[in-house]
């Protein structure tokens, strides 16, 4: 499991019962020794004749929920992925570092395949980031007030989703599960992205920031924290109204926004890094549901460099997130572009049930 979201099969609290993944008990060699010696005293020296067996008569959909959910959630994240691309843009001269990723995704229709851009990710330069260090250092002050959130969220996000919606694991399975995939998927979309920039984190500046969690070993921009929970606010978002346009200062994206900011009271990140994250995750977010729903979307595009006040570095929170998605910040763009994707059958299976449960929620 990515250490960006810990394991969050456990989110829901709907773990295995008290026994370890699959149903296995806490002695397997105990119950494998009492299942030989009950089939010794019952099966004895008898022949056996095979019965007579039959073609598979379910549909993929039905036969991926008969799956344990490590490996239903593995062939999940298999079809979801087979879609997307990325394309790196060097600087001029070269250097050791991309200057932008665009997140890529399959153009809909037969034919040759075809990639549109779902997400451009622009890096700050170094010096942005130096400016910025101050305004993370001044956030410390914060640290003793959000330290159990902070701390928490390091291994679970989705409780924090649930107490704002309806998400319980006896009425809510298959929206849960839905929203681990969701989680699931930005883990290897972000680290290629992170990889690509290598984007510093704020304690290389100076050694005054000293982070109050273990640092990732990862570059940082952008936020995997803010891309995971922007693509699970928008998932839902997309779930009570496909379609749905960002709503900055909901629940959803103020606790998107407020998770993202924690990690900038750590010291881990910038607010830049935040900023990046919420434009990938809201397209991430908007990516799968219209895989999974049906409908279209769009290209988006984050510009580091841009992502300042004159020579004043820019803090990041639901504000800001409102200008970003408004079109009035230069930093990010959201065009009209939508687009037709191409559906995927067993995700669409789970997104099926998600909103079937989400409609009878009141029953």
């Amino acid at each position: 499991m990515s250490l960006l979201h810990g394991e969050h099969g456990e989110h829901g609290e709907h773990g295995e019962h008290g026994e370890g993944a699959s149903g296995r008990s806490a002695n397997d060699g105990l119950m494998a020794a009492a299942l030989m010696r009950s089939r010794d005293a019952i099966v004895g020296t008898e022949t056996i004749a095979p019965q007579a067996g039959q073609e598979a008569t379910l549909e993929p959909a039905e036969r991926l929920r008969r799956m344990d959910p490590e490996f239903r959630r593995a062939v999940l994240l298999s079809e979801l992925l087979e879609d997307i691309a990325f394309q790196v843009e060097d600087y001029s001269p070269k250097r050791a570092t991309a200057r932008a990723v665009t997140v890529l995704r399959r153009k809909a229709g037969g034919g040759a395949i075809k990639h549109l851009p779902l997400a451009r990710i622009a890096r700050p330069e170094v010096a942005d980031l130096g400016h910025a260090a101050p305004l993370v250092a001044a956030y410390a002050e914060l640290r003793a007030d959000r330290l159990a959130e902070i701390l928490v969220q390091r291994a679970f996000l989705i409780p924090f989703v649930a107490s704002i919606l309806p998400l319980t694991p006896a009425r809510a399975p298959a929206v849960i599960e839905m929203l681990e995939t969701g989680l699931d998927i930005v883990t290897p979309v972000v680290m290629r992205v992170k990889i690509a920039l290598g984007c510093p984190r704020p304690s290389q500046f100076s050694p005054l920031i000293q982070p109050m969690i273990a640092e990732p070993g990862h570059p940082a921009l952008p936020s995997g924290h803010a891309t995971q929970l922007f693509t699970v606010a928008t998932m839902l978002a997309q779930l009570m109204d496909p379609g749905a346009a960002v709503i900055s200062d909901s629940q959803l994206y103020r606790l998107a926004c407020r998770i993202a900011i924690n990690r900038t009271v750590a010291g881990v990140h910038f607010p830049a890094d935040s900023a990046a994250g919420a434009v990938l995750g809201i397209q991430l977010g908007r990516y799968l549901m219209a895989r999974g729903q049906g409908g279209t979307v769009g290209s988006a595009g984050f510009d580091g460099t841009a992502f300042r006040d004159a020579d004043q570095p820019r803090d990041f929170h639901y504000g800001i997130l409102d200008q970003m998605v408004k079109g009035g910040d230069p930093a990010a763009e959201f065009p009209a572009d939508g687009s037709a994707v191409r559906p995927a059958p067993l995700w669409q299976s789970l997104c099926r049930r998600a909103e079937q449960e989400w409609q009878t929620r009141w029953s």
